[in-house]
């Protein structure tokens, strides 16, 4: 006989089961994504999302559904990894809400608590799109609200809900053409439908306890600790050069700084130029600038001292303090992966490197914690991944500090962002340029396909090779280099001047340097520059401006 009434102990074991189904069937989930690109896939993500509430409501000292709610709401929105997981925070948020002081549920309050989670999402999703899992969110506390009032019980309202759900989650491709295009129904959806399942066998009676910890990524880069192994400095001193003058030709400055060392970044016009560059004689390259014009700001770090001190403060999860270096107003965090990334970032003024990207989105959790142990009141964030914005924004909302987050969907669109950053300037101010320069790169990113898909009418088979240009697959085939080539002679044609290309660990250098001077002597009127960018899965990422 089915309860009337669900209190704080059959909340809990709802939860955790629901949990375990998921996470028993997150790879169907993740065979769902629309993008046949290795990223951080929806059924992980959602997965490490509620197993993260499945151990938060271990906490509960009460037998009350208000206190096992609010746990599960907060352990999910510490744990919310990707926009999937962020969203499914949210629901958990909106239904914890619903029954506050409640010390049981019925029926009706039960089906009010799903209607307020889906409320919830919705208004934390600046742009809603249908077709999701808010979609099927918005019907499943619709269907419950109109079933508890003919008089259901609880059990059954799940139950039918589920069904309800599963007939709207098979026209979400009507809802989203790109789900039509592609065969499949929403990932995220399928993944909330999981997570009713559980919490109906648990309602039924069924118990099987999750193992309690929260499911790891494998080689899980955000908890590295960092060796002096990891930095072996061929070139000393970080130089930053601001120059005034007339007439200045970039072109020229570049090809005698690539003389004088690496990591070069020349940007600017004729009358105001910034120059970064890794050298073992700083000297001399202020003496060029000298000969050119006025020096307006000149910057110039040991390395070796810069990287210790990252070893002993830049691990996410250390619980010392970091400081900043020479008195900095704003703090910085970046999420990169790659060692030759954490370098450039560094180098740039990065305060703290959380290490993720594709398959490795952090957690709410790891990006609140990099802003607390920054020893700065003001801090901006650089995501570097779409899927990792909301996440950064959440982690906003829950710090006392002024934070910014930029939303920054790639690792080129970060490096233009620290470009741009002037720490004479506010932080509002910082943020609008940093902003402004984002959406004035492109990326372009060269990976390879991890299953057979339809998209943008292409039919890709798993291990094709895949260019995507901002976010979006413009071409596929079975050679890196004549992918990469077909983007770019559709790109040469476009207004830019520099190609900057980053280089994965899983390309040699001599592959890379060969590749570059092929590009050069192809594509003339573009300054190419090379970087070891260190990044897994993706062979190149390069930046147009």
């Amino acid at each position: 006989m089915t309860a009337v009434y669900i209190d704080g102990n059959m909340l809990k074991k709802m939860i955790k089961r629901a949990a375990t189904v998921l996470n028993e069937n997150k790879a169907k989930v993740d065979s769902l994504n629309v993008f046949p690109v290795p990223d951080g896939d929806t059924g992980t993500n959602m997965s490490l999302t509620i197993e993260s509430a499945a151990q938060e409501i271990e906490k509960a000292k009460k037998n009350s559904v208000s206190e096992v709610a609010e746990k599960a709401a907060r352990g999910s929105l510490m744990g919310a990894r990707g926009n999937s997981g962020v969203i499914l925070s949210q629901i958990l948020r909106g239904f914890a809400k619903a029954v506050e002081k409640k010390e049981k549920l019925g029926p009706k309050d039960l089906a009010y608590a799903l209607q307020k989670g889906s409320e919830t999402a919705y208004k934390a999703v600046m742009k809603p799109v249908e077709g999701t899992i808010l979609t099927i969110a918005r019907e499943c506390g619709k269907n419950a609200v109109n079933l508890a009032y003919k008089g259901l019980n609880s059990e059954e309202i799940l139950e039918k809900t589920i069904l309800h759900c599963e007939e709207v989650l098979e026209k979400t491709p009507e809802m989203l053409p790109i789900l039509k295009e592609a065969g499949v129904v929403d990932a995220g959806g399928k993944g909330f439908i999981y997570i009713l399942k559980g919490a109906l066998e648990a309602l039924k009676g069924f118990e099987d306890e999750p193992s309690g910890k929260i499911a790891a990524y494998k080689d899980d880069k955000s908890v590295k600790k960092f060796t002096e192994e990891d930095f072996k400095l061929q070139l000393q001193y970080c130089t930053e050069i601001v120059l005034s003058g007339n007439n200045i030709d970039t072109g020229i400055i570049k090809k005698d700084f690539s003389k004088l060392g690496d990591s070069l970044l020349v940007v600017g016009d004729k009358e105001l130029v910034k120059i970064h560059i890794h050298t073992n004689h700083p000297g001399e390259a202020l003496e060029y600038c000298l000969k050119l014009g006025e020096l307006k700001k000149i910057k110039i770090d040991n390395m070796k001292e810069q990287h210790k001190e990252f070893i002993r403060h830049n691990n996410v999860r250390e619980k010392d303090v970091s400081k900043p270096k020479h008195n900095k107003k704003i703090g910085i965090i970046s999420v990169v992966s790659g060692k030759g990334f954490e370098e450039i970032f560094t180098s740039l003024g990065t305060d703290k490197i959380i290490q993720g990207g594709q398959t490795m989105n952090p957690s709410t959790q790891d990006i609140l914690s990099a802003i607390e142990e920054l020893d700065l009141s003001e801090v901006i964030i650089l995501p570097n991944n779409s899927n990792i914005i909301l996440a950064a924004q959440q982690a906003k909302r829950m710090s006392n500090k002024n934070v910014y987050v930029v939303p920054s969907k790639s690792i080129p669109q970060g490096i233009s962002a620290l470009l741009a950053l002037n720490p004479n300037e506010s932080i509002e101010k910082n943020a609008e340029k940093m902003e402004k320069a984002v959406n004035n790169i492109k990326t372009i990113e060269i990976t390879y396909a991890v299953r057979d898909s339809v998209f943008n009418g292409f039919q890709i088979k798993s291990g094709d090779i895949l260019g995507i240009i901002d976010g979006e697959i413009k071409e596929f085939g079975e050679n890196i280099n004549e992918v990469l080539f077909k983007i770019l002679n559709n790109l040469y044609e476009g207004d830019y001047e520099l190609l900057t290309i980053f280089y994965g660990k899983d390309i040699e250098q001599k592959e890379a340097e060969m590749l570059s001077k092929e590009i050069n002597s192809k594509y003339r009127k573009w300054d190419v520059e090379l970087h070891y960018g260190g990044q897994p899965l993706y062979f190149y990422i390069i930046s147009l401006e």
